[in-house]
């Protein structure tokens, strides 16, 4: 059964996923795979949450050049997604605290550039930033981090959130339509932009 949002004046803690939620990382990751490996692939987006078809590569070569790409400096460089800035400053402003939890690399530098990226995007906004290894389960810390408000794009990690306890958005993206259609549950609510939470909660 869905959970019932209610409303009180206590402040929230919002757990943020960052690609493709808050900074365009699909936009950041065409133009690295058009400079640096003469890859085009459509602006569209994959259809999946596998970008190997997406890419025309294999699943092990697609696993290598995202991983290269989240340890180039074009990682640390990601505009926002749109509607992102203001949600967020609308947020903060009614006193809500922000987490981003990501799963991009376990590698220093790259949690350094990913710090400085939002910082630089969204200012003193995000209060703190967890980031996990690629393809790492975001499950541990959403046990950890109770009581949220959780905003995803990526199905699996939105069930998790979701069985740990946490109200949860899930971002309509191309890469993830298939799972509202064939998997439905209606303790995850799927939203298309920023508006319905920011309406909600601020």
């Amino acid at each position: 059964m869905k959970k019932e949002i209610v409303m009180t004046q206590v402040n929230m803690h919002f757990i943020l996923d960052c690609d493709d939620v808050l900074l365009d990382w699909q936009r950041g990751f065409r133009h690295w795979l058009r400079a640096n490996h003469d890859i085009m692939p459509n602006q569209g987006g994959p259809s999946s949450w596998s970008l190997a078809a997406w890419l025309g590569v294999t699943e092990a070569r697609s696993f290598e050049l995202i991983s290269g790409f989240n340890a180039s400096q074009a990682f640390g460089e990601l505009y926002a997604m749109d509607g992102a800035i203001d949600a967020v400053a609308k947020l903060h402003q009614a006193g809500h605290r922000l987490t981003v939890l990501t799963s991009c690399s376990a590698d220093p530098v790259v949690l350094a550039r990913r710090k400085e990226n939002l910082q630089r995007v969204f200012g003193v906004m995000i209060e703190r930033v967890i980031c996990l290894a690629l393809g790492e389960s975001k499950a541990g810390w959403l046990e950890v981090l109770k009581s949220g408000i959780w905003i995803e794009d990526n199905y699996k990690n939105a069930m998790v959130g979701s069985d740990a306890g946490h109200i949860t958005y899930m971002m309509r993206r191309r890469h993830n339509r298939a799972d509202e259609a064939t998997a439905p549950n209606r303790s995850i609510t799927w939203i298309d932009d920023w508006r319905p939470v920011v309406s909600l909660f601020s």
